[in-house]
């Protein structure tokens, strides 16, 4: 075991030093700095471009990246611009007539937490900033086909998730988190004068639209065995196929199309469908208008005849988003998003069993202005604020909800995600923060967050279940949902509850209340060592109980390469 270990080291060692790593194919992970330092170019220059969907290969980066113009930056815009353009063109003429390229390279995260009531979830999922040991090994072929697995040694959630926690480093059996790698893809594309294409397929971290609570349209802290993009773009229009397997039997299909009509002004269409059967072709199709299939009414036959009696439909999910971005004046954006999975048709009937379907609906709405001090720095403030029904991103089963549950290899316990806000449904939370990063050694950030969350969770939700067979053939079939509850109803007052509930778009029942302010940093030593930390103060209140807790969070970064 130990030779193994040491072949590979000296084999990553040298991977690294006769290898370019900068390929144009190479896809970069979701929340990384450089598209946060992008949109900033963009605001200051007050130009559009679609850096939304995350993640994107080096060669879209650099085809929009080209179309900034520099001459409309200030100093400290332009010492942002080389930084951007130093990264992008990393390593570019460095053995460019190699077909085969290598890259490795080792990160070490050891983070310790402390928190000072165990009433109070942790702030985070999985990790503070990262795993503890992170191994990419990049494999391009010329500048045309990048594969990329991130091979790491990391907690699992349960453990982490622990009031009692406070490291990230894997010390039991366990503890370890045995889906890895995590983050590992094959990409395929060019980028010509004019358009370019790219093809992706990778496990997980898709993500549309990046902000400061978390996407409603989908997030990527949603979990999916695998997904895969075509991505067809020019300066003006982008069109995106993504196909998620959320698990061996749930299939998500999205069409997107970004559009650009202004060079201030940004729209993008989505348009989903989530399936709890077999892969089927008709989906792929480009710029289908899949509502047409009308298959909320093919599956019937996968349903059992209660199942049938009471859901009425099943294993389908519709989805449907718009997002909109606008660039004012130089600095500022507004930015908004709407997501739904059902809703009720204008000219649709009126009844009380219609009526106990929820409308399924979600928006956000945000701002950001960045301040570009003198020769370099820059301040970034948000203002954020997100809403979800108490029924968005859910169906009448968890099977084809737009959510993912999955069993924990090495410990007990399951893990769940939402496709979109990590708040999931029955929440409302707006947030205000400042960051100021000098653009060379060191980060400082304040926020506070307020937020509501009705009982809607997801553990409250799918234990809800009710016995529609009899004593010698018992049947369960889930009953959280309004409408399943109208249809088990036996009397006119229980069925009126049903519709009210269904009707009710607020947060529901005992509602959880939560002030947190946070204040965060980070201070780089070396190009390749950094430390960081953050501490929140929380607030939380509910049932009239309050309780208070503190967090701390802090963490130091290595990179055998930078």
């Amino acid at each position: 075991m130990k030779k193994i270990v040491f072949i590979f080291l000296v084999s990553l060692l040298t991977f690294s030093l006769f290898a370019k790593s900068g390929n144009s194919t190479q896809i970069i992970k979701s929340g990384h700095w450089v598209y946060d330092d992008l949109e900033a170019l963009c605001m200051e220059s007050k130009t559009e471009l679609f850096f939304e969907t995350q993640p994107m290969s080096i060669g879209e980066m650099k085809f929009y990246f080209k179309r900034i113009p520099y001459e409309k930056l200030s100093d400290s815009g332009k010492v942002l611009y080389e930084k951007v353009k130093a990264f992008l063109n990393k390593n570019d003429d460095f053995f460019p007539e190699l077909e085969l390229r290598l890259f490795g390279n080792i990160k070490v995260n050891p983070e310790f937490y402390y928190k000072s009531n165990k009433d109070v979830n942790w702030s985070f999922n999985y990790y503070f900033r990262d795993f503890f040991i992170t191994i990419p090994l990049i494999i391009g072929f010329s500048d045309y086909v990048t594969i990329e697995p991130d091979f790491m040694i990391g907690k699992n959630q349960p453990s982490i998730a622990k009031s009692d926690n406070f490291t990230n480093i894997v010390y039991a059996g366990d503890q370890f988190e045995f889906t890895f790698p995590r983050f590992a893809y094959g990409s395929a594309g060019h980028a010509f004068d004019k358009w370019g294409i790219d093809f992706s397929i990778a496990k997980e971290g898709l993500q549309i639209y990046n902000t400061q609570l978390g996407s409603i349209l989908y997030n990527r802290t949603f979990e999916t065995d695998m997904y895969c993009s075509l991505r067809l773009y020019t300066e003006y229009l982008k069109y995106t196929l993504h196909v998620a397997e959320v698990d061996n039997t749930k299939f998500l299909y999205l069409h997107q199309v970004d559009l650009r009509p202004f060079k201030w002004l940004k729209v993008n269409v989505l348009e989903g469908s989530l399936l709890n059967a077999p892969f089927e072709l008709r989906y792929l199709n480009p710029f289908i208008l899949m509502h047409q299939f009308g298959s909320w009414e093919q599956y019937g036959h996968l349903l059992t005849e209660n199942e049938h009696k009471y859901y009425g439909e099943g294993h389908f999910c519709a989805y449907f988003g718009l997002m909109f971005e606008i660039i004012p004046f130089k600095n500022f954006k507004i930015y908004g998003m709407y997501a739904q999975n059902e809703i009720l048709d204008m000219g649709g009937s009126r009844s009380d069993r219609s009526l106990s379907v929820p409308d399924s609906i979600g928006g956000q709405l945000g701002f950001q202005y960045d301040i570009n001090l003198p020769e370099k720095g820059i301040i970034k403030t948000h203002l954020e604020g997100v809403y979800t029904s108490p029924y968005l991103y859910i169906k009448q089963s968890p099977d084809w909800s737009l959510y993912r549950l999955r069993d924990n290899m090495q410990t007990s316990g399951d893990t769940s995600s939402w496709i979109g806000s990590p708040f999931g449904p029955d929440c409302f939370a707006v947030t205000l923060n400042a960051e100021y990063d000098s653009q060379e050694k060191w980060k400082a950030g304040i926020g506070y967050i307020f937020s509501i969350h009705g009982e809607n969770t997801a553990e409250s939700l799918f234990s809800q279940k009710t016995n529609v067979g009899t004593v010698e053939e018992p049947e369960e079939i889930y009953s959280y949902y309004p409408y399943v509850q109208y249809k088990l109803a036996d009397d006119d007052e229980n069925r009126i509850k049903a519709r009210d509930k269904g009707r009710y778009m607020w947060m529901t029942g005992e509602k959880t209340y939560k002030h947190q302010i946070k204040l965060s940093g980070s201070y780089s030593f070396l190009d390749n060592l950094s430390v960081y930390g953050q501490t929140v103060y929380t607030i939380q209140i509910f049932n009239n109980e309050i309780n208070h807790a503190i967090e701390i969070a802090c963490g130091l970064e290595y990179q055998l390469f930078k």
